[in-house]
């Protein structure tokens, strides 16, 4: 575990098997935990945690497949649409499981927490979350698909974190905590490189 600073800790990403990195955020009422991994360790630490809300950014299995085997309201649970339809494959349960994020959540709770749709390029109905306007999690959506970044998609999420509140950026499966002008610099980099009539851009940039 990591101390990221005084509300904020995380449980790094693994390899085998593969795990995406898993974080806590301590409220007044709730520990908030942005993905919840594959690994035992991360199912063990948030099994320990008895009031919680948990925030899955996207339905990769190194970010969710632990809910599997946790049990949790649906109104603790937020997830993307996607994410809601494959948690309800996991569990047999019809249509999905948790709360389906389609705007903006605000909750305070000591901490401030905003949950996010964002459009981006690795996974579809994705969501992220900004902790005191401060640190924004990205999850994976820094990151493009295999075929490259989607030139709408990117032109899209470059906008949303234009509009939104953050210093510092945090990207899973990378330890390093970035600045905002580290994440948009290098978005509008990747989206000046577009070509007309191509609708995705090189990932080779990263």
């Amino acid at each position: 575990m990591t101390q990221i600073d005084e509300n904020i800790t995380r449980l790094e990403a693994s390899e085998n098997p593969l795990s995406a990195d898993v974080y806590f955020i301590e409220g007044n009422a709730y520990t908030y935990i942005i993905d919840v991994g594959s690994n035992d360790s991360a199912y063990e630490k948030i099994s320990g945690i008895t009031n919680k809300r948990i925030i899955i950014t996207h339905f990769h299995q190194d970010h969710c497949e632990n809910m599997k085997r946790i049990d949790i309201e649906d109104e603790n649970l937020f997830v993307g649409n996607y994410t809601y339809k494959t948690i309800g494959n996991y569990l047999q349960k019809s249509p999905g499981k948790g709360t389906v994020v389609n705007t903006e959540i605000v909750i305070d709770d000591g901490v401030k927490i905003r949950i996010l749709p964002i459009k981006n390029s690795h996974a579809k109905d994705s969501l992220c979350v900004i902790v005191n306007d401060e640190y924004l999690f990205m999850g994976d959506s820094f990151y493009s698909s295999v075929k490259g970044y989607n030139v709408s998609l990117l032109h899209d999420e470059i906008k949303l974190l234009e509009s939104v509140p953050f210093t510092k950026t945090i990207f899973s499966h990378d330890n390093t905590i970035h600045d905002r002008d580290y994440l948009l610099g290098n978005l509008r980099e990747i989206f000046s490189r577009r070509q007309k009539d191509n609708p995705y851009i090189s990932n080779d940039l990263l």
